[in-house]
């Protein structure tokens, strides 16, 4: 199983000087590709904000969609729970976010919950 949080993982002259970026990437997602493209820690937490980015542009996309055709047929009390529903998920991947975020500024390495393992940036996850 790999690890969700380490210090040890990256350089600690890397961590030190990308760790303001890599938490200011939670907020600007690309922030951290195009400033610190060389820092591996960088790096890292520009993958799992790319890991929470996706199913929040999915669900929000998915969720506008199906409220739409729901309330255009009438069912308000459906599309009122799939509503809440998407506003739940979502807010449970900001709170994600914003851990990170402050783990990040801390130059912790936190993993996103079930997700954080995959690999989208190429060498972000390398360290673990």
């Amino acid at each position: 199983m790999a690890q969700n949080n380490t210090k040890n993982a990256f350089d600690a002259k890397d961590i030190e000087k990308n760790k303001m970026m890599a938490g200011l990437g939670y907020i600007i997602f690309f922030l951290p590709m195009i400033v610190m493209n060389e820092s591996k820690f960088a790096r890292f937490h520009a993958n799992q904000i790319l890991l929470l980015l996706i199913p929040e542009v999915a669900i929000t996309f998915v969720g506008t969609i199906l409220s739409t055709m729901l309330m255009a047929s009438f069912s308000f009390g459906l599309a009122g729970i799939i509503s809440f529903i998407m506003v739940a998920i979502s807010i449970a991947i900001g709170v994600v976010a914003i851990m990170n975020m402050i783990a990040a500024f801390r130059g912790e390495a936190k993993r996103v919950p079930f997700i954080g393992h995959i690999t989208i940036i190429k060498n972000s996850n390398d360290m673990f």
